[in-house]
């Protein structure tokens, strides 16, 4: 009986160990208990203000010495005439070559009744037969100075107004003829549409010296003031 119980009694160690060995592996395959950790983010955390850099100190590069110019003597110094233009577009344009073109004359003067003076240029207008300041008019027998009353009568319609012509660049000493404008009129045609001068024959302006005549006005009719 003795072998029989030995056996029962290894038996049951046998069993034993396996029912602890079982137990051991289930608690390792679980694992301990981890508890659960809150979500909510963590509290700011202040700042504290730091104090800027200090700036490094930039240090100039050193520079050569101001050098003084060499004492020059005057006396010494010559001009010398300008060289010419590498090319004619660079020169300057001479006024003696340019042709002739309508120039805007300022502050003209009134020599008589159809000539003016403006910028040193002498031009008379052209399309008319000027009254000359000494031509007199006869008037119920008695002569009046209508050359004299033609050039006051020019001289207060220009009223210094600059007037258009077309003259050379250069001013010379002769008298040009040439077609005017003072702003959108035209001068001559005033002058004989009011009497003060006579149409050139074959001119565009024969139809206002027939009115002028017809209508009396200017050296066509009687002195002014005899009324």
């Amino acid at each position: 009986m003795r072998p029989a119980a030995l056996l029962v009694g290894v038996g049951g160690l046998v069993l034993v160990g396996a029912v602890v060995f079982g137990w051991g592996q289930s608690e390792r395959a679980s694992g301990p208990s981890v508890p659960e950790i809150s979500q909510d983010p963590p509290p700011p955390v202040e700042e504290t203000a730091q104090p800027p850099a200090p700036k490094a100190e930039r240090v100039g590069r050193p520079i050569a010495p101001t050098i003084a110019a060499p004492p020059v003597d005057i006396t010494q110094l010559e001009r010398v005439a300008p060289r010419e233009p590498l090319s004619p577009l660079g020169a300057p344009e001479d006024p003696a070559t340019r042709p002739p073109r309508e120039t805007l004359l300022h502050r003209p003067v009134a020599v008589d009744a159809g000539t003016i003076e403006a910028e040193g240029h002498r031009v008379a207008l052209e399309g008319i037969e000027i009254v000359a300041v000494g031509e007199t008019c006869e008037d119920g027998g008695r002569s009046w100075p209508c050359g004299v009353h033609a050039r006051t009568a020019f001289r207060n319609y220009l009223r210094g107004r600059a007037i258009a012509c077309t003259v050379p660049g250069t001013p010379g000493g002769e008298t040009i003829v040439s077609r005017c404008k003072l702003g959108p009129a035209d001068p001559a045609e005033w002058l004989v549409a009011q009497g003060w001068a006579r149409a050139a024959p074959g001119s565009d302006y024969e139809d206002e010296e027939r009115a002028a005549v017809e209508a009396e006005r200017g050296i066509h009719g009687a002195a002014p003031g005899s009324n």
